[in-house]
């Protein structure tokens, strides 16, 4: 009794879809307990996730508020950074001319205290 060469190939064949099936029947089981443990875990939290939802749309709501806020301060900060150059400018310059005055006040205090004592 001998077994040809055919058959060979054939046994073959048929161990590796055995094998195959059985290892894929394995893959679907773990997969359906995994989806099953999903399921559970949803259930368990129906209530949670049906009461976060319901929060998307009031969620939604402020962050559009919140939004339009920050435009208007960025707004507001805008043209107070660009009016700080000149209401420096021009502190620096009433600064400039305070001080000149000054100096004149000051340099004609010393010509008079000068003409004063030295005579």
């Amino acid at each position: 009794m001998y077994i040809s060469l055919y058959d060979l190939g054939l046994f073959i064949l048929f161990a590796v879809l055995v094998t195959c099936g059985i290892y894929l029947i394995a893959v679907l089981r773990r997969v359906l307990c995994m989806l099953n443990q999903a399921q559970g875990i949803l259930n368990a939290h129906q209530g949670d996730i049906g009461k976060t939802v319901s929060m998307f749309q009031e969620t939604l709501i402020n962050i559009n508020a919140l939004t339009v806020t920050l435009q208007e301060a960025t707004a507001q900060t805008t043209s107070a950074v660009r009016a700080l150059p000149s209401e420096i400018t021009e502190t620096v310059e009433d600064l400039r001319e305070s001080f000149e005055t000054f100096a004149l006040y000051a340099r004609i205090a010393g010509e008079v205290v000068k003409s004063v004592f030295s005579k």
